[in-house]
């Protein structure tokens, strides 16, 4: 098979654009961009998010024990490329983007994690 066919029927995969977001355990905020989100079980309902073990945002996953996923539409493509670079937080803000704190997780282990939000 040549590469521009590989190349076509590869792009008739479904995937989306979400950005990934961790609080770690000690308060440290951040995230990142991913397509690759799959559901794993409907009860309890999971996902899986792939994450890079030598990424900081892995340690914050690992710290803090959750993260939340955060679903773009296609015209959020400027948000997304932001969240692929190393980020700093600046003012209350990462990205140029604010963020809130959502609970996340199973009712009886409740804990917080960050929503973006354009700023």
């Amino acid at each position: 098979m040549d590469d521009q066919t590989r190349s076509e029927i590869l792009k008739t995969i479904p995937y989306g654009f979400y950005l990934t977001s961790v609080v770690g355990s000690d308060g440290e905020v951040n995230g990142f961009t991913t397509c690759w989100v799959s559901q794993v079980s409907f009860e309890p309902q999971q996902v899986v998010v792939a994450v890079r073990k030598d990424q900081h945002t892995h340690d914050l996953i690992e710290q803090g024990g959750v993260f939340s996923l955060n679903f773009l539409d296609t015209d959020q493509e400027d948000l997304a490329r932001k969240f692929t670079q190393p980020l700093q937080p600046d003012n209350g803000t990462i990205a140029d983007s604010t963020h809130s704190m959502g609970e996340t997780g199973p009712r009886s282990s409740t804990r917080r994690s960050p929503t973006w939000s354009i700023g």
